[in-house]
């Protein structure tokens, strides 16, 4: 009776451990989403055109400031691969500032395909484009739906500021991340 009740206690100590293990590997187990912070130190951004970024643990500022009377794409730019084993859509979660001082300016974020397999005159393909506020400097929060095509390729994530002749602008991200729900 006493090696039947060890032996059944092995038993479920062993079911248990292997419990744990799969729900601690495997995405449909009990463990929450993932969340990748895009603007922390383990991301550098670069400017483009008219673009002067500052960056920091919390915060990525972009400033332009331009004559030019051309339509102008100014950004920050992230080149980046998010790897995934889950076919599940991405949110892309922003807490953003953004505000034309002088001029007009169009605001957006947009995920592009950076593989060499794009082979057209852009360099890369148009995976999500999202319009973003003129919030006239006042912090606004938004998420964003972003297919699950985006995942195990090389991307690049940007965030505009496309002017169409002189001003000032600035867009503040205070939070940029992207979440597996």
């Amino acid at each position: 009776m006493m090696n039947r009740s060890l032996k059944l206690i092995i038993a479920l100590v062993i079911a248990l451990s292997t419990l744990t293990l799969l729900t601690s590997q495997w995405p449909w187990g009990l463990a929450q989403s993932q969340e990748i912070n895009l603007i922390d130190n383990k991301y550098t951004w670069k400017p483009f055109r008219d673009a002067i970024i500052s960056q920091n643990q919390s915060n990525l500022h972009i400033v332009v400031v331009t004559n030019n009377t051309d339509k102008i794409y100014n950004r920050a730019f992230l080149p980046v691969q998010i790897n995934s084993a889950l076919n599940k859509s991405f949110n892309l979660n922003l807490d953003y500032a953004s505000q034309s001082t002088k001029g007009n300016a169009t605001f957006m974020a947009q995920i592009r395909d950076n593989t060499s397999q794009v082979a057209d005159n852009s360099s890369s393909k148009v995976l999500s484009l999202i319009p973003l506020k003129n919030t006239n400097g006042q912090l606004s929060n938004e998420s964003f739906a972003i297919p699950s095509k985006i995942a195990n390729r090389p991307l690049e994530l940007r965030l505009y500021v496309i002017t169409n002749g002189p001003g000032e602008h600035t867009l503040t991200v205070k939070k940029a991340s992207l979440t597996i729900p």
